[in-house]
């Protein structure tokens, strides 16, 4: 057998240099070549598992917060109108009132007479007040002695208006005391009256109702002045303006 050639190139697999085979690496050796650079990733790669977003609850959100806005909008708008045009109560003056054939009965614990009132209504809101079902009484102190109705009336804003209401007793009952306490007042010269107005009144906006309230107006110690033992009398010390209450 011919002697190998050491300057003669390996041929076949695998190449063992100069003849001599060394034993593998054992196991858990790192490999002994150095390990190929990481690749980078590809720019161009797309993720075709990324989640879309929910365009319908987007879309219902985006709703729900456009309410809300136009809601508190509204209600801001509302509030202002309110603080500028909210309503107040309007006054009552009696400018006059006048008593004829007044006469009271000891006997028979009766009081006759007629009286006339004439009241003047401000309106002082920039809104207009319908006035309906208006009852009006008359009474000396706490002892009632007569009822009437006024007719139904508008005012605008900002308005006066003079209502007059007439009141008729004819043999009235009314308490004993109340009728020496009349007769002693007049024998000084002079009666006080006091009178109760109950209407419904209603504020508008243009054609529309605002609010509606129930009046209660009271016009106390309204003192009409006798002379002598005649039967009539006027109201003394000018005109008297009333407590209204809702």
């Amino acid at each position: 057998m011919a002697s190998s050639d050491p300057s003669r190139p390996a041929t076949g697999y695998p190449f063992v240099p100069n003849g001599i085979h060394y034993p593998p690496p054992p196991p858990g050796t790192a490999y002994p070549y150095q390990a190929p650079p990481p690749q980078p990733a590809n720019p161009y790669y797309y993720n075709t598992n990324q989640p879309y977003p929910n365009q319908r609850a987007t879309l219902l959100r985006r709703l729900i917060a456009a309410l809300i806005i136009v809601t508190v909008i509204f209600f801001t708008i509302l509030f202002i109108v309110w603080l500028v045009i909210r309503p107040h109560l309007p006054e009552f003056r009696v400018t006059s009132l006048s008593v004829s054939s007044f006469n009271v009965s000891s006997s028979s614990s009766s009081v006759s007479g007629n009286w006339n009132a004439r009241f003047q209504v401000y309106n002082p809101n920039k809104l207009k007040i319908s006035y309906g079902d208006i009852q009006s009484s008359i009474y000396y102190k706490s002892e009632f002695l007569s009822q009437t109705r006024i007719p139904p009336f508008k005012q605008a804003k900002k308005n006066v208006t003079d209502i007059n209401a007439e009141y008729g007793a004819m043999g009235s009952y009314i308490a004993g005391r109340a009728v020496n306490q009349i007769n002693g007042d007049k024998g000084r010269g002079s009666v006080s009256f006091n009178l109760k107005i109950v209407a419904d009144a209603v504020y508008r906006v243009g054609g529309f109702r605002a609010r509606r309230r129930l009046l209660r107006v009271f016009c106390d110690d309204l003192a009409v002045g006798f002379s002598g033992n005649g039967g009539s009398g006027n109201l003394t010390g000018g005109a008297r303006r009333c407590k209204v209450y809702s």
